[in-house]
């Protein structure tokens, strides 16, 4: 089988070692850069070109696509959908996941707990619509983004206020969140293969910082999820129609809150915290969900 990796990072731990995985499972696997792709309509040459060569005959495509390659990545990726390429994740759910607004009403049209959210056009009403949220500090967090990158901790009025003008000017939407106390800084991020949670470690933040990003030098451990946490896991990513999804949680004194969700999660620290081989998994996943469309 002729295995497609979507992404710009051959040396990528996960692309890499997704990669090797297929080798041993003794398939095919071709790293693609997104860029490198010519999408074709209503023409007589291919409608997919990769270099210059046609590019419809990979067996299954897997996005592997970071902030600066999702719009074109999911272009690309709806090009392959449109030939009849089985892909795992498909564009339409890459999209959803990855607007944290969208994916909330998404979440919570789905019964899913979610933090209490808000996003503003202007700043004139603020003070009371942040009322119905909660209280003080809020966080800020873009529309798009990974890795805890613009996300803003805010404790008073004047600071919200001011941080909402502003972004307001610049056209750049945002989520409003209380903070939550007793989950600052750790969550819990579960990764969903399939249907399924197959790995899980609880997040800590460094002292001095409230995001519990693992590239903020957050520290990670493996934990064991209770049933309530690993069906809540499995019926977010199945809510945004995600084959394969990292998903989020935050432990609250009212039980588990979806964060967001990852439609392409790194794996390097979750497979070193847990001991399992995770791109094997998914590798095995893809395989079997591309026989299941032949």
């Amino acid at each position: 089988m002729k295995i497609g990796i979507l992404s710009r990072g051959p040396q990528n731990h996960s692309t890499r070692t997704l990669s090797e995985a297929a080798f041993r499972a003794g398939h095919t696997a071709e790293v693609l850069d997104p860029f490198g792709f010519y999408l074709h309509i209503g023409s007589r040459n291919s409608r997919i070109t990769y270099h210059g060569k046609s590019a419809e005959d990979f067996d299954v495509l897997v996005p592997r696509l970071s902030r600066t390659t999702v719009r074109y990545g999911e272009e690309v990726v709806t090009h392959f959908e449109w030939v009849g390429t089985p892909v795992v994740n498909r564009a339409k759910a890459i999209a959803a996941a990855r607007h944290k607004f969208h994916s909330l009403r998404i979440l919570a049209q789905h019964g899913l707990p979610t933090p209490p959210s808000l996003t503003v056009g202007s700043a004139e009403f603020l003070e009371d619509a942040v009322a119905e949220v909660g209280n003080y500090p809020f966080i800020l967090k873009p529309f798009h983004g990974t890795h805890g990158t613009g996300v803003m901790l805010l404790d008073t009025p004047t600071s919200l206020t001011s941080a909402v003008d502003a972004l307001c000017d610049l056209h750049e939407d945002y989520v409003i969140q209380p903070f939550i106390a007793e989950a600052g800084g750790v969550d819990i991020r579960v990764l969903v293969v399939g249907g399924e949670a197959i790995a899980a470690m609880k997040r800590s933040a460094p002292v001095g910082e409230f995001r519990a990003n693992i590239h903020r030098g957050a520290s990670g451990e493996a934990v064991s999820l209770s049933d309530e946490y690993t069906d809540i896991a499995i019926k977010a990513a199945s809510a945004l129609e995600l084959e394969i999804a990292g998903v989020d949680l935050l432990q609250t004194n009212a039980g588990p809150v979806v964060l967001e969700v990852n439609p392409s999660p790194g794996f390097e620290e979750l497979e070193s915290v847990t001991g399992i081989n995770i791109a094997d998994a998914i590798i095995e996943f893809v395989i079997a969900f591309a026989q299941k469309r032949v």
